[in-house]
C-alpha cells in the first residue's frame, strides 16, 4: 500500500508512519520540514499546508492508496489538502476527536450523539472542537464514502508534543 501522511514527524503522524513502514507500506510524508527530520525510509515532501500552491507542487502527479491526516486547526487547510490529490487517492483517513460531540455527552452516547457545529471552509482554528468538526466535513465533502473519520479520545505516546506527558 502507498500511504501519504500529512505531517509524519511527530505525535500521531509519526506513529502512523512507523506502523506503516513496519507493515511494509511505501510511505510519503508532507510537512514543512522544520520541526524534526523525516523518519528513515519515507519519501519526504516539504510544503506549508496553509499554502495550496506549495502543496500542489510538492505532491506533483503522485497517487496514493490512502492519506492519513491529523490536522487540528483551520478546516479550510484540510479541505484544500484533500481536494488537491482527490482523483489520485483511494481513501482519506482523518484523525478527528471525540471533542466533536456536543457537551455534555449523553449517557451511553455513540456515533449518533449530537455534534458541534463546524464549517469546512473556516480559517479559524481557535476552538479545538469546531475546527475538528469542520475538518471532518471537509474530508466528507471531498471524499464522501472514501473517507474515514476516526474520532479518538486523548492520544498519548512517545512522540506526543502538546505537553500531556512530562
Amino acid at each position: 500500500m502507498h500511504v501519504l501522511v500529512m505531517g509524519g514527524t511527530h505525535h500521531v503522524g509519526r506513529a502512523v508512519v512507523e506502523v506503516a513502514l513496519r507493515r511494509g507500506d511505501t510511505v510519503t510524508t508532507l510537512n514543512r520540514g522544520l520541526s524534526r527530520p523525516p523518519v528513515p525510509g519515507v519519501e519526504a515532501l516539504a510544503a506549508d499546508r496553509t499554502d495550496p500552491g506549495t502543496v500542489r507542487r510538492a505532491l506533483g502527479e503522485r497517487s496514493w492508496d490512502a492519506v492519513i491526516d491529523t490536522w487540528a486547526w483551520a478546516p479550510s487547510v484540510v479541505r484544500d489538502s484533500a481536494r488537491l490529490p482527490a482523483d489520485r487517492v483511494g481513501h482519506y483517513g482523518y484523525v478527528s476527536s471525540r471533542a466533536v460531540y456536543a457537551w455534555p455527552w449523553p449517557p451511553g452516547a455513540d456515533e449518533s450523539a449530537p455534534l458541534v457545529a463546524g464549517d469546512p471552509g473556516s480559517q479559524d482554528g481557535a476552538d479545538y472542537a469546531a475546527p475538528k468538526r469542520g475538518g471532518e466535513l471537509a474530508v466528507l465533502e471531498v471524499f464522501g464514502e472514501r473517507a474515514l473519520l476516526a474520532r479518538t479520545g486523548t492520544i498519548l505516546g512517545p512522540y506526543e508534543d502538546v505537553g500531556r506527558i512530562p
